[in-house]
């Protein structure tokens, strides 16, 4: 009812749910709550806003400070240490120590603000003067005196190197006397300062090196840098101290290239692990002590000789499970010294096989061979014992099969007794067995009704047929008359030899065969003739040829070979060529001197030239005494060379003959001074 009366006085009822009230209070006071964090978030911002603010006020002190310190110099802005990062373009921003010595106490406040903001570290680049980071040269060594005041293009050089926009090869730069390095106007340094060596290039190296004398080449790879600490008086002096190389791990992304130096793990208990590339070790690879060697499953390549150790095993596989070990190479167990025998145990078979093209041969040693087993020698194989030691050969109690030829070898006998043999098939009688019937002086007859061989076609077949008596063969009656013929090889006549009348002695016209003649005379009663192409060869001694003796046309007579012939004795005149046909003239070439003699009675003899031209190409001497004269009644002329023409003797020039001097440069020469007097020499005119 109460309800009613106040819905009826206040107006129309609304039907209001009873939650509404805590869920706008809960709004409220999280609109409250988000306002004041934004408050606190706005007071944080302004709060590192001025502290920033504060910051850069006391950076901006200490540069006034800075410039008043430096004024009028444009290089005060360079790095003067490690830690000072607010410089020239090429600089970074300072560290906090300078804000503190401004702004005492205030360097827990900064701390957060420094941890958040750091200034980028921007180098101009360049030769000129105030570059942050000099550009070297482009070439194969760059060497600078970092101590000049004018190394770097003539100005003091950055703690920044870099390289130029072209580099066509690796570069070593040395950085000489950085203990002495210029400063600011000149000013020594002190303390420790870090250089910075850039390689912009995509494939060339550049080698950072120092004149310490003691310090180490440090590469700089392709698109990288690094930085060295050199000191103006701690350590050795001019030493570029570059990061450490002791790293406590190394993870490489992708190539690691040792160029020079040791690869030392000995140190180290870590495992070495690659991956699935290819491994290759160009130097020995040692395995010390005990430890173990395992490959994976793929294969194994040794290249060169392999040795295991005295007393130690080598095993392919497990029992029952051991993989194929195949050896290309000749297999060698044990050696032949005394007592350095090796023995094979093979647990299995054993099965040898012919290299393709050729057999292979199985050998044992001297001693006892045990077939334990059935022995099956295979078709058309032999089993032989060799025939020239003393061993036995002994069958046990069962029967004995001799399927095949029985031959008894050597000298050893096989005997029957004294009844009849007969032999109903083909007899052979064994390589160099003789076939004896009866004995010397009482032998009985051998009557053979079918032909006879001795020996055989084949080669190595042919045997000797020796007849201790006469040797006699008739014609057959009634049938043609009998021939003899022999074999290809030599035939022995030790007696005399007498071919019957009418009969001749030939030999193949078309046969290679020689005719040799004993030590006595030969007599030819009838013309002897070479055919063809044959050659005619004597011995060593004397010729004699008795009648005229020609050679034929377009033949060559030769006497000895080049640098060894004989003498040739001619006792008779010498003709060349003939006199008595034209163009039947020859010509004499002479390899050697040419000599003259007179006879031994001291008959002078003549040379004489025919009318062609005589070519000396060597020194003329004309001997003592005698003349070099040309017809006076001739054309000839005499002419000399360019030399000089000396005439020891009195010159004439005959009656009506003049004496003419072309016309030359040079006087001519006279012997006598001009006031001298008589005729007879040649008077100076002038």
């Amino acid at each position: 009812m109460a309800r009613s009366a106040i819905s009826a006085k206040d107006g129309p009822t609304h039907s209001v749910p009873r939650s509404r009230a805590p869920v706008n209070q809960m709004m409220v006071g999280v609109v409250l709550l988000s306002m004041g964090v934004l408050i606190v978030y706005m007071y944080r911002i302004i709060d590192d806003l001025h502290r920033e603010q504060q910051d850069l006020r006391g950076q901006l002190m200490q540069l006034a400070k800075d410039t008043a310190h430096h004024a009028g110099s444009e290089k005060f802005l360079r790095k003067d240490e490690p830690g000072d990062f607010f410089a020239h373009s090429g600089a970074q921003a300072r560290r906090r120590p300078h804000v503190e010595e401004i702004f005492p106490g205030h360097m827990a406040a900064f701390e957060d603000a420094e941890e958040k903001r750091r200034l980028a570290g921007f180098m101009t680049t360049g030769t000129s003067a105030g570059v942050g980071c000099f550009e070297i040269s482009d070439a194969a060594t760059v060497s600078i005196d970092v101590s000049s005041t004018s190394a770097c293009n003539s100005n003091v050089c950055p703690d920044c190197f870099i390289t130029p926009a072209t580099v066509s090869q690796d570069i070593t730069l040395t950085i000489q006397a950085c203990s002495s390095a210029q400063w600011i106007r000149s000013t020594s340094r002190s303390g420790v300062w870090v250089y910075t060596f850039i390689n912009t290039h995509a494939t060339q190296t550049v080698s950072v090196a120092d004149n310490s004398g003691a310090g180490i080449t440090y590469k700089v790879p392709a698109q990288s840098y690094v930085t060295a600490y050199c000191a103006a008086s701690l350590g050795t002096g001019n030493r570029l101290n570059f990061p450490s190389s002791t790293l406590p791990t190394l993870s490489v992304d992708s190539g690691l290239t040792l160029s020079a130096g040791d690869f030392d793990a000995s140190a180290s208990t870590g495992a070495f692990k690659t991956s699935s590339g290819a491994v290759t070790v160009n130097g020995d690879t040692t395995i010390s002590g005990a430890k173990t060697f395992t490959t994976g499953t793929g294969n194994v390549g040794l290249n060169g000789a392999t040795t295991v150790a005295d007393s130690t095993t080598f095993t392919v596989g497990s029992a029952g499970a051991g993989g194929t070990t195949t050896l290309y190479g000749n297999t060698v167990v044990g050696d032949t010294g005394s007592g350095n025998g090796a023995s094979i145990t093979l647990n299995g078979n054993f099965a040898q096989a012919d290299v393709t093209g050729s057999t292979s041969t199985f050998s044992t040693g001297t001693a006892t061979v045990s077939l334990n087993g059935h022995v099956e020698v295979a078709n058309n194989k032999n089993l032989h014992m060799t025939n020239t030691g003393s061993g036995t050969f002994q069958t046990g109690t069962g029967t004995v099969t001799l399927n095949g030829a029985t031959t008894v070898s050597s000298a050893n006998t096989f005997t029957t007794g004294t009844g009849a043999v007969t032999l109903n098939g083909n007899t052979a009688i064994a390589d160099s067995m003789t076939f004896t019937v009866g004995s010397a002086g009482a032998g009985g007859a051998s009557t053979l009704y079918g032909n006879l061989v001795v020996g055989s076609t084949a080669s190595g077949g042919g045997a000797t047929t020796t007849v201790n008596g006469n040797f006699a063969q008739g014609d057959v009656t009634g049938a043609s008359v009998s021939t003899f013929s022999t074999g290809t090889g030599a035939i022995s006549l030790n007696g005399d030899v007498e071919v019957a009348t009418g009969k001749n002695l030939h030999m193949v016209a078309t046969s290679s065969g020689t005719f040799q003649s004993g030590t006595g005379t030969v007599t030819f009663n009838g013309n002897t003739q070479l055919s063809g192409s044959t050659t005619f060869t004597t011995g060593t001694g004397q010729i004699n040829l008795n009648g005229a003796t020609q050679v034929a046309d377009s033949t060559p007579f030769s006497v000895g070979s080049i640098s060894a012939g004989g003498t040739t004795q001619l006792f008779g005149a010498v003709i060349v060529g003939s006199g008595s046909a034209n163009g039947a003239s020859t010509s004499l070439d002479v390899y050697g001197d040419v000599t003259f003699h007179d006879d031994q009675d001291g008959t002078a003899k003549t040379f004489a030239s025919a009318t062609g031209a005589v070519t000396f190409n060597g020194d003329i001497g004309v001997a003592a005494a005698k003349n070099l004269i040309m017809a006076n009644t001739g054309t000839g002329q005499f002419q000399t060379g360019t030399g000089t023409v000396t005439l020891s003797g009195d010159t004439t020039v005959s009656s009506g003959k003049t004496l003419t001097v072309a016309t030359y440069t040079n006087v001519i020469q006279c012997s006598h001074a001009s006031g001298e007097t008589g005729s007879t020499y040649c008077r100076a005119s002038r």
